[in-house]
């Protein structure tokens, strides 16, 4: 089937799951590479794990349980 819109020459139309993969696609990579050059973005995208471990030490050891190996995160 021959698309046209009648003056201006073929039409390409993108559906939209197309649209929706491929701008999910670039903001990842845009993120990614933002992650690779900044390690304030890195150390901010990391902080919840870190703090997410600490909470589960502290609860540990108030329960007595054995406690958990030191983390490497930077202080």
């Amino acid at each position: 089937m021959n698309m046209h819109n009648g003056m201006s020459g073929p039409v390409t139309q993108v559906p939209a799951m197309d649209l929706v993969v491929g701008l999910a696609t670039l903001f990842a990579l845009v993120f990614f590479a933002a992650w690779l050059v900044s390690p304030r973005l890195r150390a901010w995208v990391e902080r919840p794990k870190y703090r997410f471990q600490a909470n589960v030490r502290s609860y540990d050891e108030t329960q007595g349980a054995r406690p958990a190996p030191e983390s490497r995160s930077p202080k």
